[in-house]
Order: C-alpha cells, then sequence, then structure tokens
C-alpha cells in the first residue's frame, strides 16, 4: 500500500493481512483445482477475497501512482482471465478485473468529494461524469454483457465501502486516518449483501471480520506492495501445472 502509515494500535498491518489472504487464497485454488471434493478447502479460502478486498480499497487510499496501479491489476486480470476464459472455454474474469473496476469507482468517487470540498465545479461534474460512467460500466459487464465476471457487482463494490464515508482529501493533504468504526461496519455490510448474492458456503466469509478487527492501519514489517502481483499469477501456473502433469491425458489433447 503506497505511501501508508508504518504506525498504528492495531495488531495486524496491511502486510500481515495480505500474507494471510495470499495462504487462504493458496487453500482455495488448491481445493478449486486439485481437490475439488474437499468442501474444507473452500470453506477456508471463503476468507481470502475479503481480506484483498479490504487491503486493496486501504491501497487505494494511500497510493500516489493511481493511474498505474489500476494499470497493473487490469493487466494481470486480462493474463489471467484470458488463461481461465480457455480453460472454461467461455469469457471469465477473476478478481484481478474485479478490483481494477472497484478502483475506478473508488478514484471517482474520491474525486467526486474532492471538487464538491473545493466547490469546484468543473471537476464535481467531471468526477460526476466518471463516477456514473464506472458504476454502469461495472453493472453493464457484471449483470448483462455474459461476461463472468468474479463476484459480480457486489464484489465490485465491497471495496467502495472501506471507503464509501471517507472525508475529502483538500490541496493534496495526507489521505485520512483508517477509522475502523466507520469502515468496518460498511464493509460488514458489503459482505453480507455478497454472502446473499452468491449464497452457499459463501457466508463463511463473513469470518474474515474477525481478523479485520485487529487491523491496525498501518503497513506493518511485513511488506507486500508487489508480491501479490507476482504470486498471484504464479500460483495459479504452478497449480494448473499440477494439475495437467496428474493427468497425462490433457497433454495430448493440447498437442
Amino acid at each position: 500500500m503506497d505511501g501508508e502509515r508504518n504506525e498504528g494500535n492495531g495488531l495486524l498491518g496491511g502486510g500481515a493481512i495480505k500474507l494471510l489472504a495470499c495462504l487462504f487464497m493458496l487453500v482455495d485454488h488448491i481445493g478449486m483445482i486439485l481437490l475439488p471434493e474437499v468442501t474444507a478447502l473452500r470453506i477456508i479460502g471463503r476468507l481470502a477475497m475479503p481480506l484483498f478486498a479490504f487491503t486493496f480499497a486501504e491501497g487505494c487510499r494511500h497510493t500516489r501512482h493511481k493511474a498505474k496501479r489500476f494499470v497493473i491489476v487490469f493487466a494481470i486480470g486480462i493474463v489471467t482471465g484470458t488463461g481461465m476464459s480457455t480453460a472454461y472455454g467461455e469469457p471469465y474474469f477473476d478478481i484481478m478485473t474485479t478490483l481494477s473496476l472497484s478502483s475506478l469507482v473508488i478514484y471517482s468517487l474520491d474525486g467526486l468529494k474532492n471538487g464538491v470540498a473545493e466547490r469546484n465545479a468543473r471537476a464535481a461534474a467531471l468526477m460526476s461524469a466518471a463516477l456514473a460512467a464506472s458504476l454502469g460500466g461495472s453493472i453493464w459487464l457484471c449483470c448483462f454483457s455474459g461476461v463472468h465476471i468474479d463476484y459480480g457487482i457486489a464484489g465490485v463494490l465491497l471495496p467502495v465501502t472501506v471507503r464509501l464515508f471517507d472525508p475529502p482529501v483538500l490541496n493534496n493533504a495526507p489521505a485520512p486516518a483508517y477509522r475502523p468504526h466507520v469502515s468496518l461496519p460498511a464493509f460488514a455490510a458489503g459482505l453480507v449483501a455478497l454472502s446473499v448474492a452468491l449464497g452457499g458456503i459463501q457466508f463463511f466469509c463473513l469470518a474474515s471480520l474477525l481478523i479485520l478487527a485487529f487491523y491496525g492501519g498501518y503497513v506493518g514489517r511485513v511488506r507486500m506492495k508487489y508480491f501479490f502481483y507476482v504470486f498471484y499469477p504464479a500460483h495459479l501456473a504452478l497449480l494448473a501445472a499440477v494439475y495437467i502433469a496428474l493427468r497425462p491425458e490433457l497433454l495430448q489433447t493440447l498437442f
């Protein structure tokens, strides 16, 4: 999380939460790709997405390179989504595409708040249009385009809940401090909405709130700025290679 503070009162920093999310995601994808009959792995994996969504929103709060962050996440989503689309035989885009759409909504919302607070009518109008476009585009992609976007519109809006009630940032002032009494209840509401929308074992994702309750609004000693960007496609490629290696007959169809 670019430029984030290093101090805080919570027991967990953002880096530690990202590391936990990576572990939960690895367990989830082992269950999805290699051991689909072991439901417990998928249940444990339900904790990964909320933790990534939360820390991603926190990263949007503090980053100084909004466009760069969007491009990196979106590009990874295109690469991994192309692989998944090939595997599933239909358009399928994963959590990276979901988060890239979330970032557009968050940045537009931030810009609108700032424009209104600064009484800049032109900036407020532009950001209103950007917010309408990012929301409308996300709704169309998730609900009407026929393309699979991981976690749907509820997933796109989940990181937005973390930032929904942030105050505006005036005159390039530092990003507002993390306020757990504001962000966590809003995020919990978004998580309930996601669970209702997807149903089934997705309700186990609510257990992630127990972990986030210990977040202190700082990075911590575990630095995860670029690790996730590498880990995500790398672990998927490794699991796919193991899956193919365990099924030699697949090689014959590929070659």
